[in-house]
């Protein structure tokens, strides 16, 4: 951009502020700044662009300070005459006007590129309705980050586990990033679960491609090859740090239990049981000694009974559970 550019958007700038909500049609003297040249009316209407997006999101407490902020300064800058006889005197007010927009706009880009972030608490479950209709619904302990754009739906899980239903629009695919992949789908359901070290994603209903980012293993120092892993309805992906990712058909029923309140156990070992536990627990449970750790067991637990559950694991294995000052339990093998 040349400097007699630079200078009429600035110009645009500075009559854009001056005039704030005012009707610009009914300021001569930016009509007769207007017919000057064509290119001041091109940098008008360049600036009138950044500034409709105001008017779009008026209504946010962070747009209602910007704008504040801008005009408060701008009625500051232009105290006194407005021109003054010296293009110098003119190019100053007019500098501080365009600076004062182009920060306001920045901040409004950079407000409406904040992903929405959506958590709960230790036995806590939430629905959450998006802007397309698509559902989250939130295991407890659990996080995710909602960017919608024009052309993406890019969600991402930090933590917990959580059942997306997505609302069908191809020109906008619909992502979950978690640990390093990918759930990429146009309209379907699937469950993503940040399990310990593990994650799960399930196939709910439709069809999904989980796929993984090409990475350095810092381990070997080898490079990891894209991996793209299409799924089936039924079908369970389990990535981990210590195997290749496995793909097995599953019991849709107890993967998605969590949605009633529920853990559901096939003689799991008792670690991957307390540790789905934990997640509705206030106080954590421990295992005391691997021998505790390594029985197995059976059975439907409810997440808002942890002292249930608790009482069930010592009634019929052989554990003793041993409560701490703090809340929380450890249980040992007696």
């Amino acid at each position: 951009m040349s400097e007699d550019d630079t200078f009429r958007l600035a110009q645009a700038a500075a009559w854009r502020v001056r005039l704030a909500d005012n009707d610009v049609d009914g300021c001569p003297e930016l009509s007769a700044w207007l017919a000057e040249d064509a290119r001041n009316a091109t940098a008008w209407k360049r600036v009138q662009e950044d500034w409709a997006l105001f008017g779009e999101h008026a209504n946010s407490p962070e747009i209602l300070e910007l704008r504040s902020a801008a005009l408060a300064h701008a009625h500051e800058a232009g105290q006194g005459r407005w021109v003054r006889s010296r293009r110098f005197a003119l190019s100053h007010r007019l500098g501080i006007a365009a600076g004062i927009l182009i920060v306001a706009v920045g901040g409004l880009y950079a407000w409406l590129q904040r992903p929405d972030i959506y958590t709960t608490d230790a036995g806590e479950r939430r629905v959450v309705t998006l802007a397309d209709g698509s559902q989250v619904e939130l295991d407890s302990r659990s996080e995710v980050a909602v960017q919608y754009s024009a052309h993406a739906r890019e969600l991402t899980l930090t933590k917990g586990q959580a059942r997306f239903d997505v609302t069908h629009d191809v020109e906008r695919p619909f992502s979950v990033s978690a640990d390093g992949h990918k759930v990429i789908a146009t309209g379907t359901s699937f469950n993503v679960d940040l399990f310990g070290p593990s994650l799960l994603v399930t196939l709910i209903e439709g069809r999904v491609i989980v796929a993984s980012t090409p990475s350095l293993s810092p381990l070997t120092k080898v490079d990891i090859p894209d991996t793209r892993i299409t799924l089936d309805v039924g079908e369970q992906v389990v990535f981990s740090p210590k195997a290749p990712p496995s793909v097995a058909k599953v019991n849709l029923g107890q993967a998605t239990a969590w949605e009633n309140g529920e853990v559901v156990s096939e003689n799991d070992s008792l670690t991957t049981v307390v540790a789905r536990i934990n997640r509705y627990a206030p106080h954590p449970i421990f295992i005391g000694d691997s021998a505790t750790g390594e029985l197995r067991i059976s059975g439907v637990f409810h997440t808002g009974d942890i002292d249930g559950f608790v009482s069930t694991i010592v009634a019929y294995l052989p554990v003793r559970a041993e409560k701490e000052t703090d809340g929380t339990i450890r249980l040992v093998h007696r």
